[in-house]
């Protein structure tokens, strides 16, 4: 269902948007993308990362969208691997996937994003608008109740 509001509003844009053939202009990048900024906070995110030398942890992960609502998992994290994630949380069961999850929207150039890091580098929120032409795309995650793990 979801599939056919979305053609449709995409057609409802171009017919909106003039003549036949002109499309939607694209979202502007997030200025702090194209500054620098986004991906120097990210690098010494990843360096503090790297220096905690930290291997085995637990944190909590909450996914927030516009899809159906779950209770967010205690993610488990042992000698760098994800320990039985569920399927839809397998793409940031660890922190270096969170990391590769904002290199992905800095690298797209995405109309928004907006990262706040803790303690260690570790990501404590990510926000995430790819464009601000189209509604109901965003992705937010939250990152709580970290922990290292002995071993």
């Amino acid at each position: 269902m979801r599939m056919r509001v979305m053609v449709l509003g995409v057609a409802v844009a171009g017919a909106l948007a003039g003549p036949a053939g002109a499309q939607t202009p694209p979202s502007t990048p997030d200025p702090h993308i194209t500054d620098g900024t986004l991906q120097a906070r990210l690098d010494k995110a990843r360096a503090s990362w790297k220096a905690a030398r930290i291997t085995s942890y637990r944190m909590r992960v909450r996914i927030s969208c516009f899809c159906a609502p779950e209770t967010p998992p205690t993610l488990r994290v042992r000698h760098g691997s994800p320990v039985h994630p569920p399927a839809r949380y397998a793409s940031v069961a660890t922190v270096p996937r969170l990391f590769r999850t904002i290199q992905h929207a800095i690298d797209d150039k995405v109309a928004g994003l907006t990262v706040r890091y803790g303690v260690h580098g570790v990501p404590a929120s990510i926000a995430i608008d790819p464009s601000r032409m189209i509604a109901d795309e965003e992705a937010y995650y939250t990152i709580d109740r970290f922990a290292r793990l002995s071993g």
